[in-house]
């Protein structure tokens, strides 16, 4: 039976507020070690005592007790009277083989990697650069693929990212009037894959890295798919293909702060060039000019520490639209805080 539960307070004191903000990390390392231990895939089929979940773990029994307690206190798992933990829907949003599944991106968030690079956030707020740059001596990504476990962690948690903004996507945004869509920097193309799945008349082209596109899992994603989509290599800072009439770039404008994403955004309207009713489809997080809250808010400092990005307002996507030749017809909003932003040239 599980344990009665105190009613959350609602007069908590500043100073004890302050505090869980200041302890989120441990929170943080403790929701990463369980997931990465497998606990909640462990407790899929009903409550089990913390000594059965230590053996198949090999972890030590008392520690793994104090962390799951710790973590049942916010509603993650539910203790049970017997020093048992049953899953939460929290929990349950953590096993591997659920649809909605958050696994990969607790991993990545979680990884070591991201402590030291927000460990060096005041590097980055008296300088404006990225931490990573200061830590490792090369941008971001270039670090990150540097570093195998990084890169993998980074690789399958941007895939987890794709399959939970896949839906909300495809609900708000209509692609059936598009003939070719060119997915820039699609990774492993799992959100190229959706959308051809619900679009049976359209071609779907993969472009991304060499060390992308040849990955294994780029290949698998495709399989179904591969009658009526291929990949290409290449870099688009360097030039982006012709031969889609739609660009489309999930998460990719925000990674690059104004001069770096113009050239991208330029190079995106050499490919349009002579396309009728071509069009730009940038996804990314819309930031309110008020001061309402907003995820995107902290995603932007993301951005600032790893590859010196921002999130954006619309005023500011106009503007940095306008001066690579766009002009924006349309922001739809998804149920994510992510929106689809339709351009088109000038």
């Amino acid at each position: 039976m599980a344990t009665t539960q105190a009613p959350a307070r609602t007069d908590v004191p500043a100073f004890e507020r302050v505090m869980q903000m200041a302890n989120g990390f441990a929170l943080s390392s403790a929701l990463y070690a369980v997931t990465k231990l497998n606990v909640p895939d462990l407790l899929g089929h009903g409550p089990r005592a913390v000594s059965e979940l230590a053996a198949a773990t090999h972890s030590n029994e008392d520690a793994l007790y104090r962390v799951l307690r710790a973590l049942a206190m916010v509603g993650v798992f539910a203790e049970t009277g017997d020093r048992g933990f049953a899953l939460t829907p929290f929990s349950e949003a953590l096993r591997s083989d659920t649809l909605d599944s958050a696994r990969e991106l607790v991993l990545w968030m979680g990884n070591r990697f991201h402590f030291h690079v927000w460990a060096e956030l005041p590097y980055s707020l008296q300088t404006g650069k990225p931490a990573v740059d200061h830590i490792y001596g090369k941008p971001a990504f270039e670090a990150i693929e540097d570093l195998p476990d990084v890169a993998r962690d980074f690789n399958t948690g941007m895939t987890c990212m794709s399959r939970q903004l896949a839906p909300a996507v495809l609900a708000a945004y209509d692609f059936s009037g598009i003939g070719t869509l060119m997915d820039v920097a699609g990774g492993h193309g799992f959100i190229l894959c959706e959308i051809l799945t619900r679009h049976p008349k359209l071609k779907g082209i993969l472009f991304d890295m060499p060390s992308v596109v040849e990955d294994p899992k780029c290949a698998q994603c495709l399989l179904n798919v591969t009658h009526r989509c291929h990949t290409m290599a290449g870099n688009f800072f360097e030039h982006i293909p012709a031969g889609a009439d739609a660009y489309y770039m999930q998460h990719i404008i925000h990674d690059w702060d104004d001069e770096p994403a113009l050239k991208i955004l330029g190079n995106c309207r050499q490919a349009l060039q002579g396309q009728k009713n071509g069009r730009l489809l940038v996804v990314d997080s819309v930031i309110p000019e008020s001061p309402e809250p907003h995820f995107g808010k902290l995603l932007d400092l993301e951005m600032l520490l790893m590859p010196g990005g921002r999130e954006r307002t619309e005023r500011e996507f106009r503007t940095l639209f306008a001066k690579a030749g766009f002009e924006i017809r349309r922001i739809v909003p998804t149920s994510r805080p992510d929106c689809v932003i339709e351009a088109r040239l000038q």
